[in-house]
């Protein structure tokens, strides 16, 4: 089933422009895949120049359009995982139109990079503390709060034998945020950090208790700081949506919630979030579309019955 791909900042650049002075000057164009030639859906065209700086997605085609001053300007084409095109022009004609094609190609192999991995068990733990480590996993499959409250006496006692365990530290991190107690848990992924600076599940699980304790600025530091070391980490862009939605920035969570589904376009909750960014700026179709694919993922999700609701009224 063809997906649509989320274009909020095309629609708010369009809205942009048609409120301001007609202007006879534009810069176009589409955006493909050098390997297969497909238009690139959804990538980040950036430009920036004497008009000041404007960012869209582009449509189901891969195309772009921005209407500009006179002046030069720097156009820039980028999707995770693809090296980043560039191309600059003079914008001197007041009936002058530019257009640019760009073709994506991937960057250099995952494979080929190196990337730290705190899953890979390391060799110094000593073997009483991966003992208390492992009695802590064991105590931690449930989510009872009495077993969770051992799981988490455990991996202290592991701490303590080795204070550098960053599996350990992660875990316990993710123990505390299960028993909601915010300022332990934030501790424990600081320390997690100290152990190893580029933990991206670190700064992911910091941005979540974040934002549980509506601390927004704090959350979209973290998140982005972890999306800089693993930028096709599609739930930390999902993460940097929600907290952008909840601050009100529509164009910066429509940005988010694209690339999530970009990246990951079964997870239905970026449905989910993508149709209520269109609601807020009444693009009912859009939104109509996107509740439809969030109740084709999850029939029976947590908000089926809501999206159900929201579907019969856009119909309407």
């Amino acid at each position: 089933m063809p997906r649509k791909i989320f274009h909020l900042l095309f629609i708010f650049a369009i809205l942009t422009f048609a409120a301001g002075p007609s202007l006879a000057q534009q810069i176009q164009g589409e955006v493909r895949y050098a390997q297969s030639g497909q238009p690139a859906i959804g990538a980040l065209v950036r430009c920036d120049g004497t008009g000041g700086v404007n960012e869209q997605l582009t449509d189901r085609s891969g195309k772009f359009y921005f209407r500009v001053s006179p002046g030069h300007y720097s156009v820039s084409a980028r999707v995770p995982g693809y090296l980043e095109a560039q191309q600059s022009v003079d914008m001197l004609d007041t009936r002058q139109s530019e257009y640019m094609f760009f073709r994506l190609r991937p960057a250099e192999s995952t494979s080929t990079r190196a990337r730290p991995n705190p899953s890979v068990l390391d060799a110094n733990v000593p073997a009483a503390a991966q003992k208390e480590f492992e009695k802590a996993e064991a105590a931690l499959t449930s989510n009872k709060k009495e077993k969770l409250l051992e799981g988490v006496s455990y991996l202290e006692k592991a701490l303590s034998i080795y204070p550098k365990f960053l599996q350990a530290e992660l875990k316990l991190g993710a123990a505390y945020m299960d028993l909601q107690e915010w300022d332990k848990a934030e501790q424990a992924l600081k320390r997690a950090l100290e152990i190893n600076p580029k933990t991206v599940n670190a700064y992911l699980a910091l941005g979540e208790v974040y934002s549980r304790q509506k601390k927004y600025s704090e959350a979209e530091k973290a998140l982005s700081n972890g999306l800089m070391i693993e930028d096709r980490s599609w739930q930390g862009h999902f993460a940097l949506a929600r907290v952008y939605y909840t601050k009100g920035d529509l164009s910066r969570a429509a940005r988010q919630v694209g690339l999530t589904i970009q990246l990951n376009d079964s997870f239905p909750d970026a449905h989910l979030l993508a149709a209520n960014i269109h609601l807020r700026v009444n693009n009912r179709q859009d939104a109509l579309e996107q509740f439809q694919e969030y109740l084709r993922l999850a029939p029976k999700g947590e908000f089926a019955a809501q999206a159900r609701q929201a579907i019969e009224k856009l119909k309407q």
